[in-house]
This record gives structure tokens, C-alpha cells and sequence, in this order.
């Protein structure tokens, strides 16, 4: 019998990209006194520095250019390794929806496996269908707990201090991935032994 497909949902800025020094780099035109990602130690790190008018658009200019700047180097083993596992995956972004087609773009010049693009402000709503989301922020890993789906994130200043599983690279959170699956595969196994 064949595996059903479970949905998994994955960020790109910060998860399948280093969005972090292309963001300072932009943001330090708008203020000089704009520190280093190393600093950033909480999510709205850029408060202090710049407006939220600003914030977007520069994230707004750098994601309609995004095919000039390339994935991790794991990033198109980890979502082939998803498709392999039989999981369905959703590209979730807090983006525009005008930065659809420089998203769509990116994704295919760098081979970047998908079934689904979802660029919203509010990746919760796709939630009660998924098995997990990998994200970096800490605010939507919160989210993800309290939803109750497994959630995993590569490790960053802006979210080492929150209650989540993080890692140092996609790859480790394959691992952890299936980990989960081992365990979820031994507690059936065991069950089915209580009922023979």
C-alpha cells in the first residue's frame, strides 16, 4: 500500500537562502547605524533602525531579484530528499504576491523541487492540513506549537533562544525529519504488538 503524501511547509528567506547579509547590506543605505546579522537577537531587530514602510521595501526589491542571488548548497538535496520521502511540499513565503513570478523563477533556475508556492503574510493558515513547516521565525515556529504540527528551523540569532528544534543546516533537519518517522513507525509497530 502506498504512503499517503503529508503536506510540509517550507520558508525560503533564511531556510533556503541567506536572505540575512543581502537584507543588511540594502538596509544599511537606509541607516548606517544598521548592525550586522550577527546582532540581530530578536526578530524585530530592525525597529530601531529603520521603518516598517523601508523594511518592506527593501525585502519587496530584493525578492523581485532573487534569481541574482543562489540557495544553500543543500537546499536542492533537501527538497528532492522531501519528494523522495513522499511529502508534498509548499514553498511558504511572507511575501508579496507580485513576487510570484521572481519566486517561481528562482525556484526552477536552481532546480529547487515544489507542488505548491504560497506567499502570504500568514503561513498559519495553511496549518491544520501539514504535517511540519521548517522556518526560521521564531513567531511562526510558535505558531506551529501551538497548532501542534512538528516544526524545525535552521539555527539564527534572531531565534537561538526560543523552545524549537534548530539546526546548523537543512541536511540535520532531514535527519530530524526522519528521526520522527522512525520513532512514529516503532510506537505503530509496538501497538500493533498489543493488539495481536
Amino acid at each position: 500500500m502506498e504512503r499517503q503524501e503529508r503536506r510540509i511547509i517550507v520558508d525560503i528567506d533564511n531556510t533556503l537562502w541567506n536572505l540575512a547579509p543581502v537584507l543588511w547590506e540594502h538596509l544599511k543605505v537606509i541607516n548606517p547605524k544598521m548592525p550586522g546579522p550577527s546582532e540581530w537577537n530578536y526578530w524585530d531587530f530592525w525597529e530601531r533602525y529603520v521603518t516598517m514602510k523601508d523594511l518592506y521595501q527593501v525585502l519587496r526589491n530584493i525578492h523581485m531579484q532573487q534569481d541574482e542571488y543562489l540557495p544553500y548548497s543543500e537546499s536542492k538535496q533537501f527538497l528532492e530528499s522531501l519528494k523522495e520521502r513522499n511529502f508534498y511540499t509548499i514553498i511558504a513565503s511572507h511575501r508579496e504576491k507580485k513576487t510570484y513570478g521572481a519566486t517561481l523563477k528562482w525556484l526552477k533556475q536552481n532546480g529547487l523541487l515544489f507542488d505548491e508556492i504560497h506567499l502570504s503574510h500568514d503561513k498559519s493558515v495553511l496549518f491544520a492540513e501539514s504535517w511540519a513547516i521548517i522556518d526560521d521565525s521564531p513567531i511562526t515556529l510558535d505558531k506551529a506549537a501551538r497548532a501542534g504540527i512538528i516544526r524545525a528551523g535552521l539555527s539564527n540569532p534572531w531565534n537561538i533562544g526560543c523552545a524549537h528544534p534548530l539546526f546548523d543546516n537543512l541536511l540535520e533537519i532531514l535527519n530530524y525529519i526522519d528521526s520522527l518517522d522512525v520513532r512514529a513507525k516503532d510506537k505503530m509497530h509496538d501497538s500493533n504488538k498489543e493488539v495481536v
